[in-house]
């Protein structure tokens, strides 16, 4: 959740990248309602730890509520420290790049412990439960839905390095339990 929380606000949130998620979701609504990314996140996130008690039960509700809580308290408690008014790399194709890398080992890591940092998993999660889709369709059908939208809001060098990041993110976490998985056999 550490790795996660730094990644976003060193990497993401200062060239308003949009990875998917609710981090992405939190980008495209802090220039409507010019509230920190931060603060949103966090406001979603709770939203969507409630549904998930509500439509998915208890046992998940509190696997999801754990590495969210994480991720969300994490993000929140960093801010004031790592926020910056200008990206630590200039470059968002990089930061995307780097960021996405982060939170694909943050994730990995997470996801290898029955666990998730909440967000637009938890939106899958309901989806699968409630239709035919599988998980990993739906989650990243909602990611990419996010990317596109917040393409078109931002231009097409964010939708560019945000795509670039999120094929990083999701294909990196796969990559990152297996890697685990070879670790433990071995071990």
């Amino acid at each position: 959740s550490l790795l996660y929380a730094a990644s976003t606000l060193l990497f993401i949130f200062p060239h308003a990248l949009l990875l998917g998620g609710t981090s992405g979701i939190s980008v495209i609504l802090e220039s409507f309602l010019h509230i920190s990314p931060a603060t949103i996140l966090m406001v979603i996130n709770l939203i969507l730890i409630v549904l998930a008690f509500l439509l998915l039960g208890m046992k998940m509700g509190m696997k999801t509520l754990i590495g969210s809580l994480l991720t969300t308290v994490m993000i929140g408690f960093l801010e004031p420290i790592l926020a910056r008014e200008t990206a630590i790399i200039p470059n968002c194709y990089l930061s995307a790049m780097i960021g996405a890398a982060i939170i694909a080992i943050a994730s990995g890591i997470l996801f290898y412990v029955d666990s998730s940092s909440g967000g637009t998993d938890i939106i899958a999660l309901i989806i699968k439960k409630y239709s035919n889709i599988r998980i990993g369709r739906a989650l990243l059908i909602t990611d990419i839905l996010i990317v596109i939208t917040g393409g078109l809001l931002s231009g097409i060098t964010i939708f560019l390095s945000s795509f670039c990041g999120l094929l990083i993110k999701t294909l990196g976490a796969d990559l990152v339990i297996g890697m685990i998985k070879i670790r433990v056999k071995k071990a």
